[in-house]
């Protein structure tokens, strides 16, 4: 999830998504396999889907987070890969758009 699309003053611990991007729009890499490098070498991730946010986030976050976050709620993915994520920098890029599937 791109952390730009978080209600202003959301406490990004309780969104309830595994990995937080500054600078990147995930929702629109659905379809791509994308790859973060925290300094010991890429992660591969396939992205799959919208991950649509839950009621859960009005609790967390406040009233009226769930609906804000349709559409910009981040993306499902499966990790192609084995690597380390960690919290701070990374270097993010798609390595193959939705267009670049083979046959």
């Amino acid at each position: 999830m791109a952390a730009e699309n978080l209600p202003a003053g959301a406490d990004l611990r309780h969104t309830r998504r595994n990995v937080l991007l500054k600078g990147a729009d995930i929702d629109s890499c659905v379809g791509s396999t994308i790859a973060l490098d925290c300094g010991t070498g890429p992660v591969v991730f396939a992205v799959h889907r919208p991950a649509r946010p839950c009621a859960w986030m009005d609790v967390t976050i406040g009233p009226g987070a769930q609906r804000a976050l349709r559409g910009p709620g981040g993306a499902r993915c499966t990790p192609l890969s084995d690597g380390v994520i960690t919290l701070g920098p990374a270097r993010f890029r798609v390595v193959a758009g939705p267009d670049d599937a083979g046959p």
